[in-house]
């Protein structure tokens, strides 16, 4: 898990989108089978927000390359919290 946030927000127990599609909400396996890379808003309420206009992608279809880079690089000078 990798949450860059942690100044605005300690722990994320809930993800919430609009209610369909149409509305620009997402839809995502929850079996605990499929893990995902979202990006989303922290909402002044301290919910967090993903639709269709954020980055949403399945973790195995992301490269190599890329989750070295969520692993690894991109956290250097982010002051992301890596786990």
């Amino acid at each position: 898990q990798m949450f860059k946030g942690f100044e605005k927000l300690k722990d994320v127990q809930y993800v919430y989108t609009p209610f369909d599609s149409s509305l620009c909400g997402v839809k995502l396996e929850a079996n605990n089978k499929k893990q995902y890379l979202l990006t989303g808003q922290i909402l002044s309420d301290g919910k967090v927000l993903i639709h269709l206009c954020n980055y949403i992608e399945p973790w195995d279809d992301l490269s190599l390359s890329q989750k070295k880079s969520l692993n690894q690089r991109y956290q250097m000078g982010c002051g992301c919290n890596v786990s």
